[in-house]
């Protein structure tokens, strides 16, 4: 797996737009977006980055780069979904560091206030992400690259949406009450998702023309 996601990260990489998006994002939302409290950049951010770096390797089945990176490795379908799965796991890890990092530069050099590390944030974005993943993820193994970036791109503006409103109605917001996500009983949900999301993928995806 760690070798696919190296392959994955080399070949997004590659490109000079990943790069400068990478770069100034962080900066783009902190300029856009006034939190009413620092930690709520944190977990934009959060969400934000690893969404894109979980979806973006599947962008390149437009180009059908993607698809031949696939097709050459030595694992079946069912490998190939699950390793797209787990890896938002690893991109969350990667997240976390490269975020923790900038805004912790950004604290140092007192350009503005914000968090750098908040576990209570952490654990609020994690649930966003599988959700998001769990409706995209199927699109993709479904249907043709074109179509899935369709609903890449509504999900997208829906958590950018969302997220870009929360100063303004504060408490109200969806993403302040997600209290239902929170506790056991959230997370029995959240993974429930997630699983009934892998099983179709899995399906879609052997049944898929390769």
């Amino acid at each position: 797996m760690i070798g696919i996601i190296k392959r994955d990260l080399t070949i997004m990489f590659s490109s000079k737009q990943e790069i400068l998006f990478m770069i100034f994002y962080v900066p783009f939302l902190i300029l856009i977006i006034e939190f009413y409290e620092p930690k709520w950049l944190y977990f934009a951010l959060l969400v934000f980055y690893t969404y894109i770096l979980s979806i973006t390797s599947f962008s390149y089945d437009v180009s059908g780069k993607s698809k031949y990176v696939l097709n050459s490795l030595p694992i079946n379908a069912k490998e190939i979904v699950l390793y797209k799965y787990l890896s938002i796991f690893v991109y969350f890890a990667i997240t976390i560091v490269y975020i923790g990092v900038y805004l912790w530069i950004i604290n140092a050099l007192k350009i503005k206030t914000v968090d750098y590390f908040n576990l209570e944030m952490m654990a609020k974005a994690l649930p966003v992400i599988m959700i998001s993943t769990s409706i995209v993820f199927p699109a993709y193994f479904r249907f043709e690259p074109k179509i899935a970036q369709i609903v890449h791109m509504i999900v997208f503006m829906s958590i950018f949406i969302g997220l870009t409103n929360l100063d303004s109605v504060g408490a109200n917001s969806l993403v302040y009450n997600m209290r239902f996500l929170q506790g056991a009983k959230g997370l029995l949900l959240v993974i429930g998702l997630y699983i009934l999301s892998l099983i179709l993928s899995m399906k879609f995806y052997q049944n898929r023309d390769l």
